[in-house]
């Protein structure tokens, strides 16, 4: 029996640091605690290189849950783990929780269901800490506790004036560069816009990806209705963020811009993707497209260049 959704969670902790060992075991527990009853479901946890003793903690917590395990010995990275997962993956939706988050009861249901909305092509929570400003929202309620109340969030989907005109609420905002936390995607996004650039071990593969979604049509959805608690900055603590670009040189932020101008060149002469898209698409910026059309579609089976 095919599940309603496949999750990946993604594992990356290169010297077996305690901190964030302690993190995802909290992160487990949430999970498994609040994630919906209503909802079939296949766990993965993929983790890329950590130390034996690391792993040997997470094969003990595969046999405490009942996930399954990948156990890779190098690092492949964020697109590489979650074109390898998508491409095995059977289920019409999936999701990626990071190993730095704590869910909050409804928030897979709420972002399941965002992703049946065609112009939806991925899906993400607000969360308490982001580098990306407007997803951010800082709640009353202490770090990590579940059952929040979101009417303020709610609230900021709909202007004064939409509020005056009763306009009917979507429930999310639209958007194009957003920080990975979790997300969803249905299935057939990948048959549409191709795969991640694995290129990019991090930083500015979502921003790629998702790119190429708006360019397809889609949007990504900044659900006002669900929210996950983010341990922020877990990447620097446990020096995974500066092991994962240690094969580009130390001037790898450099050579990640670098790439990154070489394949969208004068982009922001055409679009900010951090701005709200209201109510724009693709149609809106013909220009756009034209200029980078060529970039929507990439195969799993991809040619890297680093240089």
């Amino acid at each position: 029996m095919i599940p309603d959704i496949s999750y990946l969670i993604l594992n990356y902790n290169p010297f077996g640091e305690k901190n964030a060992t302690e993190i995802l075991d909290k992160v487990l527990a949430a999970f498994y605690e609040r994630k919906s009853a209503k909802l079939s479901s296949y766990v993965c946890l993929l983790d890329q290189g950590s130390p034996e003793n690391h792993q040997k903690w997470l094969i003990s917590k595969q046999q405490q849950y009942g996930f399954s395990t990948v156990l890779l010995k190098r690092n492949i990275g964020i697109g590489g783990a979650i074109n390898f997962f998508v491409r095995a993956s059977k289920s019409p939706v999936v999701g990626l929780i990071t190993s730095d988050v704590l869910i909050t009861t409804g928030m897979d249901e709420d972002l399941y269901n965002k992703v049946q909305i065609p112009e939806v092509y991925q899906a993400t929570p607000f969360t308490d800490k982001s580098d990306v400003s407007f997803q951010k929202w800082c709640l009353k309620e202490d770090f990590g506790v579940d059952r929040l109340d979101l009417t303020e969030i709610k609230e900021s989907e709909t202007s004064f004036l939409g509020k005056l005109r009763k306009k009917k609420r979507k429930g999310y905002l639209r958007y194009i560069g957003v920080e990975f936390t979790v997300m969803f995607w249905r299935r057939s996004v990948f048959d549409k816009v191709g795969y991640f650039d694995e290129r990019w071990k991090a930083c500015y593969e979502n921003n790629d990806f998702s790119l190429r979604c708006f360019l397809a049509g889609g949007c990504t959805a900044l659900s006002t209705e669900s929210f996950v608690w983010h341990y922020h900055k877990v990447t620097e603590k446990n020096k995974s963020r500066e092991q994962c670009f240690a094969e580009y040189g130390n001037d790898w932020a450099q050579k990640l811009k670098k790439m990154w101008n070489s394949k969208w060149p004068g982009l922001n002469d055409y679009i900010d993707i951090y701005k709200p898209l209201k109510d724009k698409s693709i149609s809106d910026y013909p220009k756009l497209y034209k200029k980078f059309k060529e970039n929507v579609y990439l195969p799993f089976e991809q040619k890297l260049d680093n240089s």
